[in-house]
C-alpha cells in the first residue's frame, strides 16, 4: 500500500510519503507537485518508502537534478538513485556526441 500525505509547514510543503512506491504513482506525485508550483519551498519525505520501482527511482533522479529535495531518503534509495544519475550522465554525454549503445 502507498500513501501520500502533505504538509504545510511555514513557507514550505512537505509531500510525505509511504509504503511502496510504484511507477503507478508517480502520476499522482505530478499532480501535486504541478498543484503546489515545483520550487524550493517543495521537499519530498521519504522516510516510510519500504519499496520502490525502478521508473520511479529514475522519475526521482530527474526531480532532484531539478532542485526538488528529497528528504528522509531511505540509504538504498539514495544509493540507487546516485546510480541512476550517473546512468543519466553517461547517456547525455553518448548523445551529445553521437555515440549508440545497444
Amino acid at each position: 500500500m502507498w500513501k501520500m500525505t502533505k504538509v504545510v509547514e511555514r513557507n514550505w510543503v512537505k509531500l510525505r510519503m509511504s509504503g511502496h512506491l510504484e511507477a503507478t504513482h508517480l502520476v499522482e506525485i505530478q499532480r501535486a507537485l504541478a498543484e503546489e508550483g515545483i520550487d524550493e519551498n517543495v521537499v519530498l519525505d521519504l522516510g516510510g518508502v519500504t519499496v520502490i520501482a525502478q521508473e520511479a527511482v529514475r522519475f526521482l533522479a530527474r526531480f532532484e537534478a531539478n532542485h526538488i529535495d528529497l528528504r528522509k531518503c531511505p540509504t538504498y534509495i539514495r544509493q540507487w538513485i546516485a546510480q541512476e544519475k550517473k546512468a543519466m550522465k553517461r547517456r547525455e554525454q553518448s548523445e551529445s556526441t553521437g555515440e549508440v549503445h545497444a
